[in-house]
């Protein structure tokens, strides 16, 4: 069959674009290099940009199961402080009266043994005084209808009183900016940092403030202790106030040396709480 016959049965266009391609390829190729390069980039960015994208979903869905873990532990944590402020309520605390109840029932044969019951009663008195102060600081008492920040300011009041270290508590105009439960995480980071103090920091005098702004909450406490190194000691008091501030969505920052420390604490607050 002759050329002639054969072209008749295959359309001219597409015929002409091939002949075209061969007869191109035949000559000079470097002209398709800045059109192959063109595709190339494009290829290499489209596949960039969906290994970035695949990144960020998967980096998204870590952090939401992390988010979760978090809440799940303070879930339980909460918990379990609930079940040990029931046991120190209602076993110990009723254990205690009824000590008390029967040292003051028993009568004494001598002055001696009266003198040693009297001081008897007092213990039970310091150590019941010490139970409901454990249970106060397990669960604090009317927290759904009672500012954290009151129940902030009673419990430094209270601190005054019995402590050689000099605590200072100031807080601005309260306003219901968060939950019942964030107050809860709030007040728990404020009570870990103050035990901190007593417990470490060597200090004589500590501030604590809470201080309420239109988009977030600063908590600044500062002690006058020996410091710590902020590379080096993650205590588990620490670690569990670095959840907390990452579970209301907060940022913590710690400047800690040989004249004291300074922990602040932003915690943002929600629209719908702020408008």
């Amino acid at each position: 069959m002759s050329t002639h016959l054969f072209t008749h049965f295959i359309p001219s266009t597409p015929l002409q674009a091939a002949m075209h391609f061969f007869e191109y390829k035949s000559g000079d190729v470097t002209g398709l290099l800045p059109l192959l390069g063109i595709w190339s980039f494009i290829f290499v960015l489209i596949l960039l940009l969906y290994k970035i994208e695949s990144y960020k979903k998967k980096e998204f869905l870590l952090l939401n199961r992390i988010h979760e873990q978090q809440e799940l532990e303070l879930n339980i944590q909460e918990a379990e402080r609930r079940r040990i402020a029931a046991d120190l309520h209602d076993e110990i605390g009723s254990s205690l009266a009824a000590i008390r109840i029967n040292l003051q029932s028993l009568h004494y044969s001598s002055a001696h043994d009266e003198q040693r019951a009297t001081t008897l009663l007092e213990l039970v008195d310091q150590t019941s005084q010490n139970v409901r102060r454990a249970t106060h600081n397990l669960i604090p008492p009317h927290f759904e209808t009672t500012p954290f920040t009151s129940i902030l300011q009673s419990y430094f009041s209270s601190l005054d009183s019995r402590n050689t270290i000099a605590f200072h508590y100031y807080c601005n105009a309260y306003q219901r900016h968060f939950t019942t439960r964030q107050e809860l995480l709030l007040y728990r980071i404020v009570m870990e940092l103050t035990h901190n103090i007593i417990r470490h920091a060597k200090a004589s005098e500590a501030t604590i403030q809470v201080l309420f702004c239109p988009t977030y909450l600063e908590i600044m406490v500062e002690d006058n202790g020996i410091g710590f190194s902020t590379a080096t000691h993650q205590g588990i008091g620490l670690i569990s106030v670095h959840t907390r501030v990452r579970s209301l969505g907060g940022n913590i920052h710690t400047d800690s040396g040989r004249c004291g420390t300074t922990i602040i604490i932003h915690i943002p607050v929600s629209c719908e709480h702020a408008c």
